[in-house]
């Protein structure tokens, strides 16, 4: 058994680390902050401490057998759950947010387990990684697909019919504007239909002039359009 300062430096040790990761999210207004990921890294180090020397008393019993790998095994299974927590999917099915936070809870509960297990050098430099990753690869990503993602538009056409002959029309007036069409859905609620379309519009300025298009189609009712938002 390891002595209780050794004990209490894992401990902190994970609490600092995961707050750290935190403090990266939280700063971009994301969910599970530095509380969060702090508690995750610390009851994974508790959990990976409690799993390898807890029972170690137990080794002298008779007939006892201890597989101190059991609860760190569990701990890695379950924290899908929490990271599941923190994914929203949108109206649009191709809306998800979430998914970054809910990798970077997986990392901080393995880095949590790695100070628990005494891996103190690979748990900071998983840290350091991970920060790396989510900074400087967010900043990649926003310099790569914001300019792409700005001319990404969700029409909303809520209808009264959605007869193959609308949804021709739709698409018509589409392509006549010079839009790419990326996909196109309909939504059914009880009388009203609602048909989504994901479209890349490079010019913003005929944006109204498509909407007035389409709001004039026969058994139109309204017609809405979405600004994209990234996570």
């Amino acid at each position: 058994m390891i002595s209780f300062p050794l004990i209490l430096l894992r401990l902190v040790l994970a609490l600092v680390l995961g707050a750290l990761v935190g403090l990266e999210r939280e700063s971009t207004e994301h969910p599970a902050g530095m509380r969060t990921n702090a508690l995750v890294s610390l009851g994974s180090a508790l959990f990976t401490i409690i799993s390898a020397y807890g029972f170690a008393s137990l080794l002298s019993t008779l007939h006892i057998q201890v597989d101190p790998t059991r609860i760190a095994s569990y701990v890695v299974a379950g924290i899908g759950f929490l990271g599941g927590g923190s994914i929203v999917v949108g109206r649009n099915s191709d809306k998800v947010k979430g998914l970054t936070t809910a990798a970077a809870i997986w990392v901080v509960a393995a880095i949590g387990m790695a100070c628990g297990a005494g891996l103190l050098v690979e748990a900071v430099s998983v840290t350091v990684l991970a920060l790396l990753i989510l900074f400087f690869l967010g900043l990649v990503e926003q310099r790569l697909l914001l300019p792409r993602l700005k001319h990404v538009h969700h029409l909303s056409i809520e209808t009264t019919a959605t007869a193959s002959s609308l949804l021709d029309q739709v698409y018509d007036i589409c392509v006549r504007s010079g839009i790419t069409v990326g996909a196109l859905k309909i939504r059914t609620d009880q009388e009203v239909h609602t048909i989504e379309v994901a479209c890349h519009i490079t010019n913003a300025t005929a944006l109204p002039h498509i909407i007035g298009e389409l709001h004039q189609l026969p058994g139109v009712r309204a017609v809405h359009a979405d600004m994209p938002d990234t996570e």
